[in-house]
């Protein structure tokens, strides 16, 4: 399980190890998570780590790093960022995961702030161009074809334009390289096209792009003891039942009696999202519910647990699940409000980061 706030920084000289010690402490201060290592012996620690950190900076040679990482390397998408960071200081290289990974990010933050110099190769950044797998990461959307967000890069890349519809309001300047249109329908008229949408699977185009937001807050309730697996299947169904993905899944939340439940805790964890949970008072307040258990509420002190915490883990969002209840398990989903910006730098959404 990847942690997503964990970087490894690894030297091998003296003055590469003063230098990771500024590193350290500058990606600390922005809330990262820091592994450092001193001189390892071989690439056997990589083994260890590879998918456990977000991001891999050596401090030294890129050769040593390339010959180092190279058995690891399988996909953009799930590979942790890797850079290079010479021991003088002077030059930053992103070698893998630009995009996808947040390396290209990473490089311009420690050059931002250490005055080095980094050295971006990606196509669509040497280019000025829009990249739809750096706008999905940083807005927290779900890229939901990889094979089409290449041949997107690929037609800008060409210089053609790009259809672009949101169900959601859409903020600030469209990049030139997309075309806005106000309906579905009409990006029929391109040869590649993207759709940021609640739900994927809209009418027709094997050339549409679905970029789902990350913006569903699972309310759950359940017995004592009830196990991780029967809480996730209740929760795929659920999500099925409404046409969304998984990765849509911002947070779990519940009331805090069930703060310290095994089943809830586990699935939070594994689905590498918050859990988050609110007393009966702070519950009662949400009055927009379907319907209410006297016997539930005589047990925890309100009636409808599931849908008044998907509710307030939304922000006062909108049910897209009403109550669902199957072997002494209960799920609601709620969807908070959506936008996307094109005039922010860096979104502030889930998944987006800070840096």
């Amino acid at each position: 399980m990847r942690m997503e706030n964990r970087t490894l920084l690894v030297s091998y000289t003296d003055r590469g190890k003063a230098k990771m010690g500024e590193i350290r402490s500058l990606l600390e201060s922005e809330g990262r998570t820091v592994l450092a290592l001193e001189r390892p012996r071989g690439g056997a620690f990589l083994q260890e780590h590879w998918q456990q950190v977000r991001e891999i900076v050596f401090i030294g040679a890129a050769g040593i790093a390339v010959r180092l990482i190279a058995p690891y390397i399988r996909d953009k998408f799930t590979d942790p960022a890797v850079l290079v960071l010479d021991e003088g200081g002077r030059f930053v290289i992103p070698l893998l995961s630009g995009h996808v990974g947040g390396a290209n990010d990473l490089a311009r933050f420690l050059a931002r702030t250490t005055g080095a110099e980094a050295v971006i190769t990606t196509a669509t950044d040497v280019n000025g161009r829009f990249a739809v797998d750096v706008f999905a990461k940083k807005c927290g959307l779900v890229l939901t074809d990889r094979t089409k967000a290449k041949d997107i890069s690929a037609r800008i890349l060409k210089g053609e334009k790009v259809g672009f519809y949101s169900e959601f309001p859409v903020l600030g300047r469209v990049p030139e390289e997309l075309t806005l249109v106000d309906s579905r329908q009409k990006l029929g008229r391109f040869s590649a096209a993207i759709a940021v949408e609640e739900r994927a699977g809209g009418e027709a185009g094997d050339h549409i792009l679905s970029l789902l937001p990350i913006n569903l807050t699972a309310g759950m309730g359940c017995k004592k003891g009830v196990p991780r697996q029967e809480l996730e299947g209740l929760l795929l169904r659920g999500l099925e039942a409404v046409g969304c993905r998984p990765g849509q899944v911002r947070r779990l939340a519940s009331i805090d009696r069930k703060a310290q439940e095994p089943g809830l805790a586990q699935l939070a964890e594994k689905w590498q999202i918050p859990f988050e949970t609110w007393t009966a008072g702070q519950l009662e307040k949400v009055t927009a519910v379907t319907g209410e258990s006297p016997f539930v509420e005589s047990t925890v002190g309100v009636g409808n647990v599931c849908e008044r915490a998907a509710i307030l883990g939304s922000g006062g969002g909108r049910l897209v699940l009403e109550k669902t209840a199957e072997r002494g398990i209960t799920l609601a989903l709620a969807a908070e409000d959506w936008s996307v910006d094109f005039d922010k730098t860096v979104c502030d959404r889930p998944g987006a980061g800070k840096l």
